[in-house]
């Protein structure tokens, strides 16, 4: 198998360019108006299932020497793992987006950051086992325990914040409060463990020495059959069809998809080929840095607007915890 090996840096480089990207495509939805999310992820996945095969017929002679059929037939005991776990993220990344219609970018960040933090970790262990450099298991736990921490301080901030408002326009705090109900939070939990199932695959996929490049194939066949099923279901019944494929209408949703589709699943070619340099665990912290960029969007889209001096220092406190974290693999990884 021919392998591209890249140095701990440029596998770093490549982790964190991947979690910008993660954590900035999921902004469309803010700009596709009463077009329906279930569209939007359906045009999503069906355009990445393209992108990614294309890329990998295309590839192949350079990537795979010993040829795409044989690679396949190697690695059929993990393909299953592969096309469930593209299956779960997709259905995961609608019920979140649902989810961040709901409560908003800061708070549905919050919700889903500790759950998703541990959930991952322990996959990616249970996979690959634990990393053999010495003290990986310290900085794991430490790691995993500051990003969950800085989502809580995050979370308090935002809560903060609607007293604030509440105060500033003499109202009820009651009546700006983002209310989260039971059945969101249960909606947030659910979406968290169906995208774990991003960790089933590439850390199946990487355990196994499985190329990158097949791994994110089949990932994103998993991820465009699931979707294809929900979707083709719920869009017949519904006769939506025509407004997922905007006929008649604006074409931008469809400009989005193909924005969405490039960025997702572009971050995940870029993280599963530095998978292997850094391990799949500690590629996955490096990848909780997605949240920090949750965070910058938050404030792109204003939802910290006309908070105190505090709210926002509290804030701040937060968000620089996320850096001490990725400073602490930093300097692990050096």
């Amino acid at each position: 198998m021919n392998t591209i090996y890249f140095s701990t840096g440029w596998a770093i480089a490549l982790t964190l360019l991947a979690a910008a990207m993660w954590g900035g495509w999921m902004q469309v939805v803010k700009h596709i108006g009463s077009y329906p999310v279930s569209g939007l992820v359906f045009l999503l996945y069906t355009i990445a299932f393209f992108i990614v095969w294309g890329l990998t017929f295309a590839l192949a002679p350079v990537l795979i020497p010993e040829g795409l059929i044989e690679a396949t037939r190697a690695n059929l005991p993990v393909l299953p793992k592969l096309l469930l776990g593209g299956g779960m993220m997709s259905v995961g990344i609608l019920l979140s987006l649902k989810v961040l219609g709901r409560i908003g970018l800061l708070l549905a960040t919050t919700l889903s950051g500790a759950i998703g933090s541990i959930l991952g970790v322990a996959t990616s262990l249970a996979e690959e086992g634990i990393p053999n450099t010495p003290g990986a298991v310290v900085l794991i736990i430490i790691t995993t325990a500051t990003f969950i921490l800085a989502g809580f301080v995050c979370s308090m901030a935002a809560s903060i914040r609607d007293r604030d408002r509440a105060e500033t326009e003499g109202i009820d705090v009651k009546s700006i409060k983002t209310q989260v109900s039971a059945g969101i939070v249960a909606l947030s939990v659910l979406s968290t463990f169906l995208i774990n199932g991003w960790s089933v695959g590439t850390a199946a996929g990487t355990a196994a020495g499985t190329p990158p490049i097949l791994t994110a194939a089949f990932l994103a066949t998993g991820s465009f059959i699931s979707i294809a099923v929900y979707c083709g279901i719920r869009h017949t019944i519904k006769k939506e069809w025509p407004a997922v494929f905007c006929i008649g209408q604006s074409k931008k949703p469809l400009l989005f998809s193909i924005i969405a589709a490039f960025c997702h699943y572009g971050g995940n070619l870029l993280s599963i080929y530095a998978m292997p340099v850094l391990s799949a665990t500690l590629s996955f912290l490096f990848g909780r840095t997605l949240n920090v960029w949750g965070y910058f969007w938050g404030f792109y889209y204003k939802e910290f607007a006309g908070s105190k001096r505090r709210t926002k220092a509290i804030l701040y406190f937060g968000i620089l915890m996320f850096f001490i974290g990725l400073g602490l693999l930093g300097f692990f990884n050096y």
